[in-house]
């Protein structure tokens, strides 16, 4: 099994005061982090030899940390990471400097986000699929009709059956929302956002690197 130790020395070289990684055992997490969580993660397996490194990303204000959006990357096409292959720490390094943190940085904006979680490679695991993450989403974007909508619809839904498991969990959002949405209140809803994502922050531990910014629907109002 992959120990710790080994991954401390494989993301070495990424590591520095003011680099954009901060790492945590095995989870590297890019900063600044403002609206969306961005974390490269190098797996242990079963196996001694061979490890996995996936891309995670979510909305920071979502009501809990989705994995739906996250990426595997293979050493090589149809080839795994193996602790025994020739230089295998210098690929991990230039596999991450040329290819996973430019991604992972066009992703680190709300509408970075929603471009990722746009591409075809998403298309069986789609935003919209994820209801109450997907109105969170169109509030912070500032698209309140489109947000207003689709809770009116997701208020009907946990309202046939309102105690079951992903009905509580909608409500987080809808009975929140809902009510601001219907008053187009948007700096209550932007307080609400700040309030998801403090929760979020502090459920991850994450709170030494968040920098709190605008939400594109505070700009959109001052504009």
């Amino acid at each position: 099994m992959t120990t710790i130790r080994q991954i401390n020395k494989l993301v070495a070289p990424l590591i520095s005061a003011s680099g954009p990684l901060v790492q945590k055992a095995g989870t590297l997490t890019l900063r600044p982090l403002h609206h969306v969580v961005n974390q490269l993660i190098v797996w242990r397996t079963s196996e001694a030899d061979h490890f996995e490194v996936n891309w995670r990303c979510c909305p920071a204000f979502s009501e809990k940390f989705a994995a739906g959006w996250d990426v595997t990357f293979l050493q090589a096409q149809h080839q795994l990471w193996r602790w025994s292959t020739s230089g295998v720490h210098e690929i991990f390094i230039a596999r991450v400097n040329n290819e996973i943190l430019p991604r992972m940085q066009a992703a680190q904006t709300i509408d970075g986000f929603f471009q990722h979680v746009s591409e075809p490679e998403f298309s069986a695991r789609r935003l919209v699929d994820h209801v109450d993450t997907d109105i969170r989403v169109d509030i912070a974007r500032g698209d309140l009709d489109t947000a207003r909508i689709k809770c009116r619809a997701l208020h009907e839904r946990c309202a046939r059956d309102p105690e079951s498991y992903w009905g509580r969990i909608w409500r987080k959002t809808t009975d929140r929302a809902g009510p601001l949405l219907e008053a187009d209140d948007r700096p209550a809803l932007a307080a609400l956002l700040y309030e998801w994502e403090r929760e979020l922050i502090k459920e991850r531990g994450l709170e030494s690197i968040y920098e709190p910014t605008p939400f594109p629907l505070e700009l959109a109002a001052r504009a």
